[in-house]
């Protein structure tokens, strides 16, 4: 009998802890912030082309708001579609930034931007 208790137990014990991972890999994400999770990471790895000194492709990178005018190809992002965005199309291809200015965009810092993007409210 006692075989019997100790397998039950720990069939409830990986149950329920199989539960707990499901529950936490089905939690929503918090909204990345632009100015504490984007900003940053343009900073980095944009600015210096895309900033107040330089303005290649006469993109500002510093504001949302310039990210929404955009620059000679129109604006960077489209909100609540990164997949339509030109700024996560460059990242992905990796057009930008240019091969040989590096740092580059990690996967990870991909994956906050396009949350960022797809989780703004799309004013069109």
């Amino acid at each position: 009998m006692r075989p019997f208790f100790s397998i039950l137990f720990s069939g409830l014990l990986l149950g329920s802890l199989a539960g707990e991972n499901a529950r936490a890999e089905n939690k929503p994400q918090a909204t990345p912030d632009f100015q504490k999770d984007v900003l940053p990471v343009f900073e980095e790895k944009c600015i210096r082309c895309h900033g107040a000194k330089r303005r290649d492709g006469k993109l500002d990178m510093r504001t949302l708001a310039a990210l929404l005018e955009g620059g000679v190809t129109g604006p960077a992002i489209k909100p609540g579609n990164a997949k339509k965005s030109l700024l996560i199309e460059l990242i992905h291809y990796k057009e930008m930034p240019p091969k040989k200015k590096g740092p580059f965009i990690t996967s990870t810092e991909l994956e906050i931007l396009r949350h960022w993007i797809n989780t703004m409210p799309d004013k069109s």
